[in-house]
């Protein structure tokens, strides 16, 4: 509908599962990014773990599409501050970018507040990783996460559009798949479920179903105002790296 590139960063276990959505997305021209394997948190692996994680989705993802995946985005952005020797590990396993850095309330322990810019990271190794953070607008009361679908369904369309304009060239945008299905989400449970994990399945059903109606409106009026493009082509222009990611 939009006609727009975008990256996908897909989990390796969903590539295995449906490889020809895969194959279908790099034929259009989308960029394929990696999510790891088994969307494990970043900060509850080991270096070795995560390394090997990442030869895993990495491993699916060219054999699918014949490219080898240069952009990285953590599983709920879960590279935290104690777990920051993951972009070594990123840098180390060939990846030119990540674009894990959410600088939002909602995520505990995150690191020390980024760059709102994307930026090169200068690594203890002396190679560079870039950084794509999401799009955050730095108002006068704090930051307001603009980036992220999740957002948008408690945020007023204006604002959204006003902070992505302060946001700077190549703010970072996300969106789930389940946010833009025009099916509503239902808690799927085991009738052996506890009470507790009900309610809690309940409550990210009813946050899920609100971002799903005000995303795909949204978007679209993101289009219209700005030029979107995927990450592998904001990387391959901040770092002179030549043409497409895609």
């Amino acid at each position: 509908e939009l006609k727009l590139r975008a990256t996908f960063f897909i989990l390796g276990m969903a590539a295995r599962a449906h490889p020809g959505l895969i194959e279908g997305l790099a034929a259009r021209g989308h960029e394929i990014g990696c999510h790891g394997d088994r969307h494990l948190p970043v900060h509850s692996q080991s270096p070795g773990e995560f390394a090997s994680d990442l030869r895993a989705a990495r491993a699916t993802i060219e054999q699918l599409t014949g490219r080898v995946p240069i952009g990285y985005r953590a599983p709920a952005f879960s590279i935290t501050g104690t777990s920051d020797w993951a972009y070594d590990v990123l840098a180390a396993e060939g990846f030119a970018y990540d674009a894990s850095a959410h600088d939002t309330p909602s995520l505990r322990d995150r690191p020390q507040a980024a760059k709102g810019a994307p930026h090169p990271l200068e690594l203890p190794t002396g190679q560079t990783l870039w950084e794509f953070p999401v799009a955050v607008w730095h108002a006068r009361l704090g930051g307001v996460p603009i980036g992220g679908a999740s957002y948008w369904a408690v945020l007023p369309s204006t604002l959204v559009l006003r902070g992505l304009e302060r946001a700077g060239p190549l703010a970072g945008l996300y969106v789930h798949p389940h946010e833009l299905d025009p099916q509503p989400l239902r808690p799927q449970l085991g009738g052996g479920a506890q009470l507790k994990a009900r309610l809690h399945a309940s409550a990210r059903a009813v946050q899920r179903n609100s971002a799903r109606r005000r995303a795909p409106a949204m978007l679209r009026a993101i289009a219209r105002r700005f030029r979107l493009i995927p990450y592998g082509d904001a990387h391959a222009q901040l770092s002179g790296a030549g043409g497409t990611a895609a």
